[in-house]
C-alpha cells in the first residue's frame, strides 16, 4: 500500500470538519434548547401529539392514535413521529422534553446534514459554518412546530433534506450506488409517514432541478429510481388500508384534512394572500430574509460542484414555494423544508461574493461595506435575541399552559385530588378544546393525583379543590364557603371548614 503526503492533510482536513461540526451542533443545542425553565406544552399542535403520545403509552402500541382515548379523526397524519414520542417516553419517562426529544434530535441532525452537504459542494469550512449558523438562528426552524416542540416539521424537515441531499448526489453519478439510493428512498418513506403528501412535495425540487439541467431524461431511464419511489410510498399504502379497517371512518378524515381540504379549501389561515410565504421569510421566520432576493446572484460567479449546488438548493426553495402557494390553507411551519435550502443558497452566494467585495481596491469602499456587514450582523443578532428570548417566551404561556405548574404546586401541597373547572377554546367542530390541560391531566394522573374537569363554566358543588386558570373565572370560584389561594399562576378554591 502506497501513501501520499496528501493522506495526511485529507484526515487532518476530515478531522477537523468533524470538530467544527461538533462544536456548531453543540452550540446550537445551547442556544435552541436551554432555558432557565421549560417551556410549557404548546397549544397548537404541540399538545395534541403529547396527548395522543402519552394515551399510547398507557393503552400500547397501535396504528390507531387516540383522543381522549377515541380514534383522532383530526390529527390524521400517519403515526411515525408519535410512535418516536412514545418510545422516548418508555425511555426517559413522561415529561416535556421526552416527548420534545425527537424533534431536538431531527434539528441538530438537520444542521449537520446541511453543514456535511454544504462543506462537500464548497470544500468551505467557514461557507458550511454559515449555512448552519443561518439555519440556527432562524424562528421558523427553531420556534414553534420546529426543533423546540413535540411537533411533526422538525422530523419532516430532517427526512426531506436528508433525501433531498443523497439525491442530489446520486442524480450526478451515471450510476448511483444502491447504499445511497437505498436510503434516500428510506427517507422519502419516513417523510410521508411523518406528514403524508407533505413528505413528498420537496421531491418536486429535484424533478425542477433535472429539469432545468437536462438530466431528467437519464435519470428516469435508470429504473431503480421509479421502482424505489413505489416501495418507498408502500409503507403509507398498507398503513392507509390498516388503519381504516382498524377504525372506518379514517380515510375520509384524510381526505378532508390532508388533502382536499388542505389544497382546496382555506381551513387555518382566513385572509392570507398570495404572498404570505414571501412576507413570512421577510419578517423573520428565515433570518436573513433579504438575502433570499440576492441568492440568485451566487450563480454568476459560482463554478463547478458550487453553481450545482446552489442551483439545486434554488432550484427545491422554488418548487415548495410554488406548491405552497397554490395551496388555500397556508400554515408558517409549512415552509420548515425550504429553510435548509435558503440557508445553503444564501450561504455559497456569501461565499462567492464576500472575499473579492471585501478585497476592493478603495479604502473607503471596503470600510464602508465592512460597516454595512457589521450593522446587518447586529440587526440579525438583535432581532434573532429578541424572538428567541421574548417572543417564543411570550406566546408560550396561554392560559391553559398554566396547568403543569398548578398541578405540580398542588402536588407539593400535598393534595391528591382537584376539580378543574376550564372552558377551553370553542371550535368548529369541538365545543371546548383543552389539549393542554388534558396532557397535564393525564400527566398527574401517572403521578397519583386524581384530576376531573368540566368543560365549561359553571362551578361544581365539590368538597375537593376547586381550581382554573382562566383568569375570568376567579370570582366564581371564590364563591360564599371558599377559601382561596394562588397556584402556578391559577387560582384554587377551598371548602371553608365548618365551625
Amino acid at each position: 500500500m502506497q501513501f501520499s503526503a496528501s493522506m495526511p492533510r485529507a484526515s487532518g482536513r476530515r478531522l477537523g470538519a468533524v470538530l467544527a461540526c461538533a462544536g456548531l451542533l453543540l452550540a446550537a443545542a445551547l442556544f435552541m434548547f436551554v432555558d432557565r425553565r421549560t417551556t410549557p406544552i404548546i397549544l397548537w399542535d404541540e399538545s395534541r401529539l403529547a396527548v395522543n403520545a402519552l394515551e399510547m403509552s398507557q393503552t400500547g402500541w397501535s396504528l390507531v392514535t387516540t383522543y381522549g382515548f377515541a380514534p383522532d379523526l383530526w390529527n390524521t397524519k400517519p403515526p411515525l413521529m408519535i410512535w418516536l414520542m412514545n418510545a422516548s417516553i418508555h425511555l426517559f419517562g413522561a415529561s416535556e422534553l421526552a416527548l420534545r426529544l425527537p424533534a431536538m434530535l431531527a434539528a441538530l441532525g438537520t444542521l449537520a446534514i446541511v453543514f456535511a452537504f454544504t462543506r462537500r459542494a464548497t470544500r468551505s469550512l467557514a461557507t458550511a459554518a454559515l449555512a448552519t449558523l443561518l439555519l440556527t438562528i432562524s424562528l421558523g426552524f427553531y420556534g414553534e412546530h420546529g426543533a423546540r416542540t413535540a411537533d411533526y416539521d422538525a422530523l419532516l424537515c430532517f427526512c426531506t433534506t436528508g433525501y433531498l441531499a443523497l439525491l442530489f448526489l446520486a442524480v450526478h453519478r451515471r450510476r448511483p450506488g444502491w447504499r445511497r439510493l437505498l436510503l434516500a428512498f428510506a427517507l422519502v418513506a419516513a417523510a410521508a409517514m411523518t406528514k403524508t403528501v407533505a413528505g413528498l412535495v420537496p421531491g418536486l425540487g429535484v424533478a425542477l432541478y433535472l429539469l432545468v439541467t437536462a438530466r431528467l431524461g437519464r435519470t428516469l431511464a435508470d429504473p431503480r429510481y421509479p421502482a424505489l419511489l413505489l416501495l418507498a410510498l408502500a409503507p403509507l399504502a398498507w398503513f392507509y388500508w390498516a388503519r381504516e379497517q382498524a377504525a372506518p371512518g379514517y380515510l375520509a378524515a384524510v381526505w378532508h384534512n390532508d388533502l382536499a381540504g388542505r389544497f382546496h379549501d382555506n381551513i387555518a389561515t382566513p385572509g392570507a394572500t398570495p404572498t404570505y410565504y414571501l412576507e413570512l421569510l421577510f419578517s423573520g421566520l428565515f433570518c436573513a430574509g433579504p438575502l433570499v432576493l440576492f441568492a440568485p446572484l451566487g450563480l454568476l460567479r459560482a463554478r463547478g460542484r458550487q453553481r450545482q449546488a446552489l442551483l439545486f438548493a434554488l432550484c427545491c426553495v422554488v418548487a415548495l414555494l410554488a406548491v405552497l402557494t397554490a395551496t388555500a390553507t397556508k400554515l408558517a411551519q409549512y415552509l420548515l423544508p425550504a429553510l435548509p435550502w435558503l440557508a445553503i443558497a444564501c450561504a455559497i452566494t456569501i461565499g462567492q461574493w464576500l472575499p473579492n467585495l471585501v478585497r476592493a481596491r478603495r479604502p473607503l469602499a471596503r470600510l464602508a461595506l465592512l460597516a454595512v456587514l457589521a450593522a446587518v450582523a447586529l440587526d440579525i443578532g438583535h432581532r434573532t435575541l429578541v424572538m428567541r428570548y421574548d417572543l417564543l417566551v411570550e406566546r408560550a404561556h396561554y392560559p391553559q399552559a398554566r396547568y403543569g405548574a398548578l398541578f405540580a404546586a398542588l402536588h407539593d401541597r400535598g393534595v391528591t385530588r382537584v376539580t378543574v373547572v376550564e372552558p377551553g377554546i370553542p371550535l368548529e367542530r369541538i365545543r371546548a378544546y383543552q389539549p393542554q390541560l388534558r396532557y397535564y391531566a393525564l400527566l398527574w394522573n401517572r403521578r397519583g393525583m386524581a384530576i376531573d374537569w368540566h368543560p365549561d363554566a359553571t362551578i361544581p358543588a365539590a368538597a375537593t379543590a376547586l381550581a382554573s386558570c382562566d383568569p375570568d373565572l376567579r370570582a366564581a370560584l371564590l364563591g360564599p364557603g371558599r377559601r382561596g389561594i394562588e397556584a402556578g399562576g391559577c387560582t384554587v378554591a377551598f371548602p371553608r371548614p365548618r365551625g
